[in-house]
Order: C-alpha cells, then structure tokens, then sequence
C-alpha cells in the first residue's frame, strides 16, 4: 500500500507541473455563490442572493448545492484560440455560459471544455 500512495503522490506533482506546459494561464476567476439544500432550476438559482466565495470558502455538506457566478471577460490574447476552464470544486457540476449549458464535471474529471468562447456570465 505505501507504494501506492508514492505512486500516486508522484503521479499528481507531474499532473500539476504538466498544466504549465500544456496551457497558458489567462487569468484568475474570483466567484459569488450560495448554498442550499434546495433543488433550483438555472432560472431559480439566478433569482437567489448570491454572496462573495472566495477560494477556499467552505461548502458541500451531504445534498448540499453550491450555485456559483462569475463574469469572465476574455483578453484579446484568447482570440481564436480553444479555451479551457478548470474549476477546482471537488464533486460533479454543469457549466452555463450565457444561460446554455456550456460543460461538465463528474468528481475526479481533470478537465473541462466549452467551445462557446465569448465574454458573459
């Protein structure tokens, strides 16, 4: 069992030093959100206060929904180019931009993609 968790340990420090050489970090994305043990629709959720989250902000207790917002506004740089976000929030999640659904992520996923490249929340 211990060379597992080596392995695995190894395995994880390469996954993390191979994004830096695959992807060009455009920016940060700071988030508002709440919880709930509600099941909203997009349009619902929309309609709920949202507060600030910053990163490590904690929440996911058992049937717990996290609801998150952002704005993104792309750089020129991001022009033409495919674009991937990789949200860190641990479980499973869909992905809207500008009211479609754009992606998803199932628990252990690494990553995420939406070929909807435009600026909105």
């Amino acid at each position: 069992m211990e060379l597992a968790a080596e392995r695995n340990a190894r395995i994880h420090i390469w996954m993390e030093e191979l994004k830096s050489h695959l992807f060009e970090r455009l920016s940060s994305v700071t988030f508002t959100g709440f919880t709930t043990k509600e099941h909203f629709s997009y349009e619902d959720a929309l309609k709920q206060e949202f507060y600030p989250m910053p990163q490590g902000t904690p929440w996911g207790s058992k049937w717990e929904y996290g609801w998150f917002l952002t704005e993104i506004v792309m750089p020129e740089e991001a022009e033409g180019k495919r674009i991937f976000l990789h949200p860190e929030v641990g479980g499973e999640m869909l992905l809207w931009v500008n009211g479609k659904t754009a992606g998803s992520q199932r628990f252990k996923t690494r990553w995420n993609y939406t070929d909807t490249p435009c600026n909105g929340r």
